[in-house]
């Protein structure tokens, strides 16, 4: 019995540690847990006024893919958010937290994400000095924390990679571009022609949005501004126009303004953005977005550049009546809330007087640019358009990119208002 009970312990201790040697061994050879942190914010000051600021902020997440995002900074002076799109805020004295939307809270390694926002000032805004995505510090570098297990010891190490980018700069004018432009139905709804660079990765820049409404507020044929909005997008901008690209029945009525219509182009481009296989997949600037229209058109665009997504808005050859005609009076000018331009053709456009009240109206930045051959048509159809349309790609490159030469052209002296026989007047700049 004891020569048994010898053996049978001999046997136990033999498989104890060859279970202990197998378990070390698999503890010593465990993989490590590894995680990316990292981030580089782009913010930019939009457009300014008396007492305000428009503000826009580029998130890029240079770390392992997020589920949601937090962004969280601190003001330097006296900022307020009385506004936020694109996502949500909370502020309490000078410290804000942004958070994501439903649809924009997945954020890729290396992909982007992009908000914007309204607020009050009494003093000149500044970049904050600072800013950190779900807690992390948003350096332009990657933190990859790993953590291995030997034995019962765990170990945690971190290594920083310096991410070298190229952001481009404003130097260069949109007006100088001059993209194959390729025209089409927009994916998915027919009641939006698409114009756009031909080939959106050959632009070295996120690629701003403009939609448009078009005169007499027709709604399914655009053959009238196709000569315009070809131009406008050689320039480096995507346009989304109502009417279907073949002119055919879209389901909408004609005549009347439909401003939704506007802000579902917008819609629509956001949507694009983020659509596997779509040619404009994560070339779109969705931060610099504006509307724009010709007559009917121009109303629509007035209304629709109430949304917070605007950054600015060109009336051409258009205006609110006095009367409230179209059911919109006036005070929509009130709800205005980013730079406008306002242009006519001089006396003989019949949209003159309304295009002038309209600018005395506004409350915010503002230009009235005014070219008294043009008619009412001469910036769409006539011998005015290159001119024209060259003074509308030079505002929303003042606007949306913050261009120190287009701004010259646009308010200096010396810029448009030079050009005989333009006259310009502009205020709150």
């Amino acid at each position: 019995m004891r020569r048994n009970d010898s053996r049978a312990a001999r046997s136990a201790a033999v498989v104890a540690a060859a279970a202990l040697v197998a378990t070390s061994a698999a503890l010593i050879a465990s993989q490590p847990a590894s995680a990316a942190a990292g981030c580089r914010v782009d913010y930019a000051i939009a457009s300014q006024w008396p007492g305000g600021f428009g503000a826009n902020v580029v998130v890029t997440n240079l770390g392992d893919a997020v589920t949601g995002w937090r962004l969280t900074w601190s003001f330097a002076g006296d900022e307020r958010i009385t506004q936020s799109w694109n996502g949500s805020h909370t502020q309490s004295g000078a410290q804000v937290t942004a958070v994501n939307a439903a649809w924009n809270g997945a954020i890729a390694t290396g992909a982007t994400v992009s908000f914007g926002f309204n607020a009050t000032s009494g003093v000149q805004p500044t970049t904050p000095s600072t800013f950190a995505l779900n807690g992390t510090v948003c350096t332009g570098s990657t933190t990859t924390t790993t953590t291995t297990t030997t034995g019962t010891t765990t170990t945690t190490t971190s290594t920083t990679t310096t991410t070298t980018t190229t952001t481009p700069q404003p130097g260069r004018p949109m007006i100088e571009n001059n993209y194959p432009v390729t025209r089409e139905g927009a994916y998915g709804d027919k009641r939006f022609t698409v114009f756009r660079p031909s080939n959106p990765q050959a632009v070295d820049r996120a690629l701003p949005v403009l939609a448009f409404g078009n005169g007499a507020c027709a709604h399914t044929d655009n053959s009238e501004v196709t000569r315009i909005l070809t131009f406008i997008a050689s320039k480096g901008f995507v346009v989304v126009d109502t009417g279907s690209a073949d002119g055919s029945a879209n389901g909408v009525p004609s005549g009347s303004p439909i401003p939704s219509l506007l802000t579902d182009a917008i819609s629509w481009a956001e949507r694009e953005q983020n659509r596997s296989g779509a040619p404009l997949r994560q070339r779109l600037d969705l931060l610099k977005v504006a509307t724009a229209g010709h007559s009917c058109g121009g109303l629509e665009a007035l209304v629709a550049a109430q949304d917070r997504r605007v950054s600015g808005v060109v009336s051409l050859n258009s205006g609110f009546f006095a009367d409230g005609s179209f059911g919109y009076p006036r005070s929509e000018l009130s709800k205005l809330h980013t730079p406008a331009l306002f242009m006519d053709g001089g006396s003989s456009d019949i949209a003159y007087a309304n295009n002038q009240a309209n600018y005395d109206l506004a409350t915010v930045p503002a230009v009235l640019a005014r070219h008294p051959q043009a008619g009412h048509t001469g910036f769409i159809t006539g011998s005015q358009l290159t001119d024209g349309m060259t003074t509308v790609v030079q505002f929303l490159d003042m606007v949306l990119n913050a261009n120190p030469t287009a701004r010259a052209y646009v308010l200096s002296p010396s810029g448009l208002a030079f050009k005989a026989p333009w006259t310009v007047a502009t205020k709150n700049f």
